[in-house]
């Protein structure tokens, strides 16, 4: 069951010059909710997100997360907060293996103070928690096998699988992913949707997810919200959006008989 707002924006604007890419959104997402934002291309999704995570400054309007602004703080200060976002294009780091990529994100690391990494023995207790428990998330996303792999030669599923775990290494209270399953073949997708699942029901993290494979997220989510050129065009359940003639004009761009 969902509970109280988490995440609202109040007539959120996105201009970029003459463009009007996000153009007056208000949005709210209850504590515990999977909710799917859809919409065609240049919709403004992905800057929704961008404006959302911190990336982008908004031109007008108000951010709350868990009650508090956050439309003026850097990525940074939102993710401590634990709203955590991924991205359609994982950015992992390259140079790194797997489990080192998700070795990074935890807060208050002990080895980050210039003093204390002199000191072995205050840190490496830490560093061997953290490990288990990165080892234990790549186990849970059947990726233990690549840990060691440098993350630029594993496959595009695994890496979208990477991403999202080194989300949780975060300890995320809301997850914002964009596209997680773009480039998969439908199994990995649908297997990843299951993951995203299991996050929602076991950690009662809450979803916020941007998808175009609508039958593989209309079969998880709890609500839709569709964008349709800067704007909310309408929201529901999966079934009264499926059924609503503006979506299918807004995707077909044209009107429905």
């Amino acid at each position: 069951m969902a509970g109280r707002v988490v995440l609202a924006t109040e007539n959120l604007k996105k201009h970029f010059g003459g463009v009007k890419a996000v153009d007056g959104v208000s949005i709210q997402i209850r504590e515990g909710e999977f909710v799917g934002l859809i919409g065609p291309n240049g919709s403004g999704k992905s800057t929704l997100f961008n404006v959302i995570s911190g990336i982008y400054k908004p031109t007008e309007g108000k951010i709350y997360y868990r009650g508090k602004r956050i439309d003026g703080l850097k990525p940074h200060e939102i993710f401590r907060m634990g709203l955590v976002r991924g991205f359609q294009v994982p950015r992992l780091w390259r140079g790194l293996t797997v489990v080192e990529n998700l070795m990074v994100p935890p807060k208050h690391q002990r080895g980050e103070n210039p003093l204390v990494a002199l000191v072995r023995r205050l840190w490496t207790p830490q560093e061997r928690k953290l490990g288990m428990k990165a080892l234990s998330i790549l186990s849970d996303h059947e990726l233990l096998h690549v840990s060691l792999n440098w993350a630029d030669s594993i496959s595009g599923g695994q890496m979208k699988l990477t991403d999202i775990s080194r989300a949780l290494m975060g300890e995320p209270s809301m997850l914002l992913l964009d596209e997680p399953t773009a480039g998969v073949a439908p199994r990995l997708a649908r297997d990843i949707f299951r993951t995203l699942e299991r996050l929602r029901r076991e950690q009662g993290i809450t979803l916020f997810v941007i998808e175009h494979r609508l039958e593989v997220l209309f079969d998880h989510v709890d609500r839709v919200i569709v964008m349709h050129q800067g704007k909310v065009l309408t929201e529901g359940t999966p079934e009264e959006v499926a059924s609503d003639p503006r979506v299918v004009e807004a995707y077909l761009g044209e009107p429905v008989a």
